[in-house]
């Protein structure tokens, strides 16, 4: 079997554009191994904003906090899910998913069929299941919610919109006992601060 060639269109598309902009603007250019160089010997982590930093040239200017602009889609395109079924898998006990333990066929070509996983399938543990997405709930991923006087940012919802699932939290809680703060819907722009995100941007509801 040949090997599987990672396309190059992105980086030809880069570098035609590339020099269409240092022709058309006359400016100077650099490359990646330059950059590097500098980074690391200004002792700075991978970043889009500290690249920018050493490619301008900057060695110990006081500099700002970087602002970060984010796009939060207004709803989820994916309306059904699928569970697959799991099985016991016989060699070795494990839970595996019906995927896994699948025929090894993925094209019509048999000569590219993969060994039958079928007859390893043991018990089955759990049906499969197809979920249909037919309400939208008014919390949405990424929303930014007050729980106990904290600030935490929403997973999404469970139980028909009952409770609320919390990034920051392992267990989900009552959505009666979280207070809105603001929907991330559109562009958001955010910076860091004390290492957490804060946000200046979207629908805000309560007092910053």
């Amino acid at each position: 079997m040949k090997p599987v060639q990672k396309p190059l269109k992105d980086a030809t598309f880069m570098s035609t554009i590339r020099w269409k902009l240092v022709n058309a603007l006359m400016c100077d250019y650099t490359y990646g191994y330059i950059t590097k160089s500098k980074r690391v010997s200004h002792d700075l982590e991978k970043t889009h904003y500290n690249d920018a930093f050493c490619i301008a040239g900057g060695i110990n200017q006081q500099r700002i906090e970087p602002i970060y602009f984010e796009q939060i889609r207004r709803n989820n395109r994916s309306l059904e899910k699928f569970y697959d079924a799991k099985y016991v898998d016989i060699r070795d006990k494990s839970i595996k998913t019906g995927q896994e333990l699948f025929c090894g066929r993925r094209t019509r070509n048999k000569n590219l069929n993969e060994e039958n996983l079928h007859k390893y399938r043991g018990a089955k543990k759990s049906k499969g299941r197809r979920n249909i997405r037919k309400q939208r709930y008014a919390y949405q991923p990424k929303d930014i919610v007050i729980f106990e006087g904290k600030k935490y940012s929403v997973q999404g919802v469970q139980n028909k919109g009952k409770y609320i699932k919390l990034m920051e939290m392992s267990k989900p809680v009552k959505t009666d006992l979280v207070k809105p703060y603001m929907f991330r819907k559109g562009f958001s722009m955010f910076y860091n601060c004390n290492s957490s995100h804060t946000y200046r941007s979207g629908s805000l509801l309560a007092g910053k």
